[in-house]
């Protein structure tokens, strides 16, 4: 007879982990539940019998939600967690549930949502369903926390540390390699085992690229590595991109997450993007990744689509942010109306994830760029068209 699973709670509130005890004492049948007030005592129960999942909080003393979540990177990478804490936003809920957090719980909250989440969590992992938490929610609850402290990450590929000063991640070191590079190589390593140092690090920060964007590629380059040789990225036809156009980006970085396809670049893609010259008024127009990687690019002389790309996306990045902050949802088309121009930034997003690709999702940002304000309502309803067709020529 198989035994019913067990569920370690981990709270410093000891009336919160009575409850929880009572609150499950008429499903003794179901499961065993246990309790620890801190992540050492988690931690000890952890290596001495059997647990199928933990769900903690993250402000503890002796050892905290960070210290507990690291130590079972190590010892449990396949054991699953409940996190509670006070993200603030949707979006970070889900993106963290997508991405090894089984749930995320607000608090204070009540008893049947706890247990509800618990029961759906073991549901899932009885289907098969959940793995361990994964680097990726690690670092973001680090930034979301605004947490000062050092992860230590070791892999069959190496070992390297990633430091964070108010949850902005200002150095990264791997052997004889720091800044971006580094922190590249380390997201990119397979099986990570993470480590919380719990110190307040004195490394001089660096200017180093948003830990979102170091994410997207650092997604890109393990897609990459699992891609057959000789499969290579396309673009829409539109303008090819030589290195030279590369070479006069306004800030080198490493490249940027690229949009995949199976199929070729065809004609067909390139006049999609053309419907845009038709616009009244029309000065420019481009595809770009999230990132503002130039897919390719239609435009008069003197318009500097590829920066205006990179800003526009920032302005786009931005507003999505904000938009899911305020809980109207994800953003999908900035108007900016400027002195001389308007810049109209649309995203198509079909995935769910922002930080990783999905196979046969398209992900791309279109740029449109008008010199008067007198077609705006047919550029809107003409890039939304656009956008659309282009979709097909970038699912990966």
């Amino acid at each position: 007879m198989t035994p019913p699973p067990t569920v370690l709670v981990v709270d410093d509130e000891e009336l919160f982990l009575r409850t929880a005890l009572d609150g499950f004492a008429d499903s003794t049948s179901d499961m065993t539940v246990l309790t620890a007030k801190n992540g050492r005592l988690a931690a000890q129960i952890l290596d001495t019998r059997h647990v199928d999942l933990v769900v903690t909080d993250l402000k503890m003393p002796e050892m905290d939600g960070y210290g507990l979540l690291s130590h079972m990177s190590r010892h449990h990478p396949g054991v699953p967690a409940i996190v509670m804490t006070a993200f603030g936003t949707p979006e970070i809920e889900s993106r963290l549930r997508e991405q090894g957090v089984t749930s995320v719980l607000d608090k204070p909250f009540d008893f049947p949502r706890l247990r509800k989440a618990i029961t759906d969590s073991l549901s899932a992992m009885a289907s098969g369903h959940l793995t361990g938490i994964s680097l990726a929610t690690f670092l973001q609850m680090i930034q979301i926390e605004r947490k000062t402290c050092a992860v230590r990450v070791g892999s069959r590929e190496g070992q390297g540390l990633l430091h964070f000063r108010d949850g902005q991640l200002i150095q990264a070191e791997t052997g004889e390699t720091s800044g971006d590079a580094a922190a590249l190589a380390i997201l990119a390593w397979g099986e990570p085992v993470i480590e919380f140092l719990k110190v307040r690090t004195t490394v001089p920060g660096q200017a180093m690229q948003p830990l979102q964007a170091l994410l997207m590629e650092a997604y890109r380059l393990k897609d990459e590595s699992h891609r057959p040789h000789g499969t290579s990225h396309p673009t829409s036809g539109a303008v090819p991109l030589s290195p030279e156009d590369l070479e006069d980006s306004p800030s080198p970085q490493p490249p940027p997450p690229t949009l995949t396809s199976h199929k070729e670049p065809t004609m067909a893609a390139a006049d999609k993007l053309k419907e845009l010259a038709q616009i009244d008024g029309f000065a420019g127009c481009g595809l770009f990744t999230p990132t503002g990687e130039a897919l390719a690019m239609l435009g008069a002389e003197g318009v500097n689509l590829k920066d205006i790309g990179v800003l526009a996306n920032n302005v786009l990045m931005n507003a999505q942010k904000a938009s899911l902050d305020m809980g109207t949802g994800r953003g999908q088309q900035v108007h900016v109306e400027a002195e001389h121009a308007h810049i109209l930034v649309r995203c198509l997003n079909e995935g769910t994830d922002p930080l990783r690709s999905q196979p046969g999702k398209a992900h791309i940002h279109l740029v449109l760029i008008l010199k008067s304000d007198s077609s705006i309502g047919m550029a809107k309803l003409k890039i939304n068209s656009v956008i659309a067709k282009l979709a097909d020529d970038f699912r990966a």
